[in-house]
């Protein structure tokens, strides 16, 4: 287990935040329609990736704020 999983967490959601950003410029580079809903479909994904990975740092965040009351 790593020591930092908030440091983690805020790496997995850049990465997913720049694989979006790379979809994005290929889709205004596409012209092929097939390809341009392949590259949508990606872009989605990364989307709701990055959702994800941001509700686990929420819950995280909120798992060490109560270690430290207690």
């Amino acid at each position: 287990m790593h020591a930092e999983p908030v440091a983690d967490l805020h790496e997995d959601m850049a990465a997913e935040q720049k694989a979006r950003a790379t979809y994005e410029h290929l889709l205004n580079l596409a012209d092929d329609p097939s390809a341009k809903d392949a590259l949508r479909f990606l872009r989605e994904r990364e989307v709701v990736h990055f959702q994800r990975f941001g509700e686990a740092l929420r819950i995280v965040q909120e798992y060490q704020q109560a270690k430290k009351i207690y």
